[in-house]
Order: structure tokens, then C-alpha cells, then sequence
């Protein structure tokens, strides 16, 4: 059998899988935290196969350089594209930083994994896929991932970036005292010389940042911090049951709307902005508030460009191992 290699490697779990045809045919999960290194769970999901695969395609949530990469969040994983040809026995190896993948797997992001959350799905998937204007990719998770993908002529190609690192500010007078709070307690975000209340982006949008801003609200109202996590903080909003969490989770979709409306206006995302990641996934419930729609609408003089951008929660858990086969599709340097 001639298979490809794939896998998503973020801080908690690594995923391998065989690709045969551009679709994925077997799947296993491994722990990152834990001893095991990517490249022995590679040997030991192509000892399970049986043959070696013709490539190894891997995204991962990290900075690539020059196609070594060290994880974000889990410092023990470290590997090149020469590990991995290596370790698999294979004739080339890729590495994607994570949101390069998942702006990859909209080239063929089917309408079933898409929930409106602003103007209509898009059309039926063709084969081979039909050139769409840009789109724009983003998900907050442990960090905030940004990818956008276009077309150049019939050919895909997915622009790298770090957007998740642009600056926020208060939108608002009563924000001005949450933020300066913010920038005390987490100074390493602020983009200027201290005191600085422009921060950046994932100071509030991801899954590390909504504790500090939870924080800062609890001694902002005298009270001891609570310490929760970032999925207590999401659970006790949902139920309203306790008013700093509620305003905490507000801020988080206005400011996740505004950032979106952003980058999506800088590149006419008109091919669609997809919202990814478990943090959105298993919170769904934010988009029926006005703040992520408020945030990400209000545009001054081009709102009405904003409100003409089809949003979209992107449902699909696989978007790292499919755009990690698209990404090897179009890659020429992988036929």
C-alpha cells in the first residue's frame, strides 16, 4: 500500500495517521506530555502499518526555522524534517506550524462542518476544488491561531503568519482599569514600554490569557482571585452564575470579534472566516450574545465591508490532519 504519513502535534496530544489518496484511513492518538518523543511514536505507527510511508507531513504548534521546530508548550518535543524522514523511513518530510495546517484544510472545508454565525453557507465542495476569494482561519486554544488561505490562479496557497500576536486595547472607558490591571499582572504582553495598555492579542484570547483577565476583574472588585481555569471560567459564565466570569467572557468574544474583523478586512476575507479550536467548539453557546458580532461588525467607515463577511464556526476536529494532506498535495516538492 503507498501511504503518507500525517499528524498534529500540539502540547497535550500528538495524532498520527496514514493517508492513502488524500483521505485518512488509520488514525492513532499519543500523549506529548508524557516521555515518548514524536519520532518514536512515528516508528511505532509505521511499525503498525507494516511499510514505510512515501512522505511524512507534520503540523505543529510551534515556530518552524529552517524545518526544526521546538513546541510552544511542550518544550521536551523538538524535532527536524530530517528526524522525521528518519524515523519513518521515508523519502521527505514537511513540518506546518499548526494554523499554516488549518488554513490549509479550508481549501476542502466541507458546508456539514460549517455553523452560520453570519450570512449563508458556502457552496457544495467541487472535485477537483474551485478558487474561493481569501479566507481567513482563527482559533484560540492555548495560544490564538491565525491562518489565511487564497488562491493564485487554480493553485492554493496559504500565507504564514502570527497574528495572534496583534495588539488589543480598551474598546471602552470601562475597560481602560481591567486592562491596566492586565498589563500589571502579565507584563511580558505589553507592546510598548510599561505602563502600556495596548496588549497583545492573546493576552486575552486563549486559553492562557482568560485567567490573568479573570484575575485582574477579581482585584479590580477586591475580591481574593479565584484561580480558575480558562474552562471553569467558560462553564460559570454559561450559567450566569457568577458576574465577573460573565463580563470576563464578554470581553473575550468582543475583543475575539474585533481582532477577526480585523484581519479579515485587511485581507477581504469574502471567501469566509472560520472560528476553530475546543475553545470555541465546546463553547458555542458565546455566539448567541451580540459582543463577538458587535466586536467584529463595528468598522467605522467600512463597516458595511464587515457585515458583508460570512462567518463561520468551523466544527471539523480534523482541520490539522487535512490540511496537512492538502498541504502535501499541492506541495511539488511531495508528488
Amino acid at each position: 500500500m503507498a501511504w503518507d504519513l500525517v499528524a498534529d502535534v500540539g502540547g497535550t496530544n500528538m495524532r498520527l495517521a496514514a493517508a492513502v489518496d488524500g483521505r485518512i484511513k488509520e488514525q492513532h492518538t499519543f500523549d506529548t506530555t508524557g516521555t515518548m518523543h514524536l519520532t518514536d511514536a512515528v516508528k511505532s505507527f509505521v511499525g503498525k502499518i507494516g511499510s514505510s510511508p512515501r512522505h511524512v507531513v507534520v503540523a505543529a504548534a510551534g515556530v518552524i526555522q529552517n524545518g526544526y521546530v521546538t513546541l510552544t508548550n511542550a518544550g521536551n518535543q523538538q524535532f527536524s524534517q530530517a528526524d522525521l524522514i528518519v524515523a519513518a523511513g521515508a523519502e521527505g518530510a514537511r513540518i506546518l506550524n499548526d494554523f499554516e495546517a488549518a488554513a490549509w484544510s479550508l481549501v476542502t472545508a466541507d458546508p456539514d462542518d460549517l455553523t452560520v454565525i453570519q450570512g449563508e453557507l458556502p457552496p457544495a465542495l467541487q472535485n477537483p476544488p474551485a478558487p474561493t476569494p481569501p479566507r481567513l482561519i482563527i482559533g484560540p486554544g492555548t495560544g490564538l491561531g491565525v491562518g489565511t488561505q487564497v488562491w493564485a490562479g487554480h493553485q492554493p496557497e496559504v500565507l504564514q503568519g502570527e497574528g495572534g500576536h496583534v495588539r488589543v486595547a480598551p474598546h471602552s472607558l470601562d475597560e481602560v482599569a481591567a486592562f491596566t490591571k492586565l498589563a500589571e499582572l502579565w507584563p511580558e504582553t505589553q507592546m510598548d514600554s510599561s505602563p502600556c495598555l495596548a496588549l497583545e492579542g492573546e493576552a486575552i484570547l486563549s486559553g492562557t490569557g482568560i485567567p490573568y483577565l479573570m484575575k485582574a476583574l477579581e482585584l479590580l472588585d477586591g475580591q481574593e482571585p479565584s484561580e480558575m481555569s480558562a474552562r471553569d471560567i467558560f462553564d460559570v459564565a454559561r450559567t450566569e452564575g457568577n458576574p465577573l466570569a460573565v463580563r470576563a467572557i464578554n470581553m473575550f468574544s468582543h475583543h475575539l470579534g474585533a481582532v477577526a474583523g480585523d484581519l479579515a478586512l485587511y485581507i477581504s476575507a469574502y471567501g469566509g472566516v472560520f472560528l476553530t479550536g475546543g475553545v470555541l467548539q465546546k463553547n458555542e453557546w458565546i455566539f448567541q450574545n451580540p459582543h463577538f458580532l458587535r466586536g467584529f461588525n463595528q468598522g467605522g467607515r467600512h463597516t458595511k465591508f464587515r457585515v458583508n463577511m460570512p462567518i463561520y464556526l468551523y466544527r471539523n476536529s480534523n482541520f490539522g490532519l487535512e490540511g496537512a494532506i492538502n498541504a502535501m498535495t499541492f506541495d511539488p516538492d511531495l508528488q
